[in-house]
């Protein structure tokens, strides 16, 4: 069922990209940007996505164990039962809202493209085969509190030989595809990531991982 799932979200996120680009190019001509006005920023998207990737599609963000020492145990005295199935996020991680793990992804992601990756991290999503799947993180009582259950997506961070940066159409002045070789297992491959232009700067419209 793991294996179904993933597939899914893979195909969701594709129909996804595949429909912003039908909507982006019908509707605005302007050139695309010269490569080195931009080529910066988008190099800074592209690293600070994988820590984005990793809390919403990879291992999550730390946690005391419920299976962990003593100290950590006490943590789940008196819990609701809402919440058997997930471990408290520890107090020293970087994120200890909601709140504040969407407003880091949107200063790398376009909103479009965070609908999906929102649904499935913060509130969940029903599939006709593969059942309800329960949201990754949950609020309560002022704690975070993270699914035990979740297979992560991504395992390893896919890297990327910047210098191999080009713009390929199709692309213009609001929405620009860039092709660049990437490694992912020891596996190379050459592969299109998207930028969209907001009021905000330029932001990551396709996964990185």
């Amino acid at each position: 069922m793991f294996f179904y799932v993933k597939e899914k979200i893979r195909t969701f996120f594709s129909a996804i990209l595949l429909l912003v680009l039908i909507f982006s190019f019908s509707s605005c001509s302007t050139p695309p940007p010269e490569l080195e006005t931009v080529k910066e920023e988008y190099i800074a998207l592209v690293e600070e996505s994988a820590e984005i990737n990793g809390f919403i599609f990879g291992e999550g963000l730390p946690v005391y164990k419920r299976d962990g020492s003593e100290e950590e145990k006490l943590v789940y005295q008196n819990l609701v039962s809402s919440l058997d199935n997930y471990e408290s996020v520890r107090d020293d991680s970087k994120y200890l809202t909601i709140e504040a793990m969407k407003e880091a992804a949107k200063e790398v992601y376009s909103e479009e493209y965070l609908k999906s990756a929102f649904q499935m991290a913060f509130e969940g999503f029903a599939d006709e085969v593969a059942g309800v799947s329960a949201a990754r993180y949950l609020e309560w009582d002022g704690w975070l509190y993270q699914s035990m259950h979740y297979e992560p997506i991504i395992e390893e961070t896919r890297t990327y030989n910047y210098s191999t940066m080009e713009i390929v159409k199709p692309s213009n002045g609001e929405y620009v595809n860039v092709s660049i070789e990437s490694e992912l297992k020891g596996e190379k491959e050459t592969i299109i990531l998207a930028f969209s232009l907001t009021e905000n700067g330029w932001r990551l419209d396709t996964p990185t991982y």
